[in-house]
């Protein structure tokens, strides 16, 4: 599945953190295809940055700069290298430099807000629905396989079994889920795993939200 060559993270300004847990260009290929299948416009407009790894630095970067311009994904830059020597691997692949992750925050305009975008029904394995610049209602479950993401907050009236990450384009999103068994959740790249969320929070309508350098969740009415 592409989630596990690939994962995108939040960023607590306009911008998605591109992280890739292979080296393997084919690999990648293939898993970015899978992704701009189920949702063709999800990179359209968006700024993406590369975090420097131990696997980013295994990469041919500018084989690597080639094959994201042919899915139009726009990288501002790579964030987060520490020497002299990576520091001119990026520069010779043409890529810019960039700081520390968290120091990134007047690098990217704020976005502009759009009107709330809101899906009647569920969300189904294999979709990616992403509210670019807004918020997000979903009046129906997001469903194991599924992914769905928002500039704002996000409010899932019915089951989140899949993937959701609110915050994207900003620091004040929070998440709002009826019924809370979602596979992944994030806020402000502050995410969590399901076999990592308390088991007091599960299958339970909640709020997460981030909170220094955490996720927290409260229980709906309780405070």
């Amino acid at each position: 599945m592409s989630q596990d060559i690939i994962e995108l993270r939040t960023g607590q300004f306009s911008s998605i953190f591109l992280v890739f847990k292979s080296a393997n260009l084919t690999i990648i290929k293939r898993a970015l295809a899978r992704k701009v299948k189920k949702s063709p416009t999800f990179f359209h407009n968006i700024s993406v940055i590369l975090k420097f790894d131990d696997i980013l630095q295994k990469i041919d970067l500018v084989a690597l700069k080639k094959l994201l311009a042919e899915f139009n994904i726009q990288v501002v830059g790579i964030s987060d290298w520490q020497n002299s020597l990576q520091k001119e691997l990026i520069l010779s692949s043409g890529f810019l430099l960039l700081g520390k992750s968290e120091e990134l925050g007047e690098v990217i305009p704020e976005p502009n807000y759009l009107p709330t975008k809101v899906i009647e029904g569920n969300v189904v394995k294999g979709q990616v629905i992403f509210a670019k610049n807004s918020d997000l209602i979903i009046h129906g479950n997001v469903e194991s396989g599924a992914e769905v993401a928002a500039t704002g907050n996000i409010h899932i009236y019915g089951k989140l079994k899949g993937r959701a990450m609110s915050g994207v384009n900003t620091n004040i999103g929070c998440l709002y889920v009826q019924h809370l068994d979602a596979e992944f959740i994030s806020v402000n790249s502050r995410c969590l795993y399901k076999d990592n969320i308390p088991t007091e929070f599960l299958k339970r309508a909640v709020r997460i939200f981030a909170e220094k350098n955490q996720l927290e969740i409260r229980i709906l009415g309780e405070y």
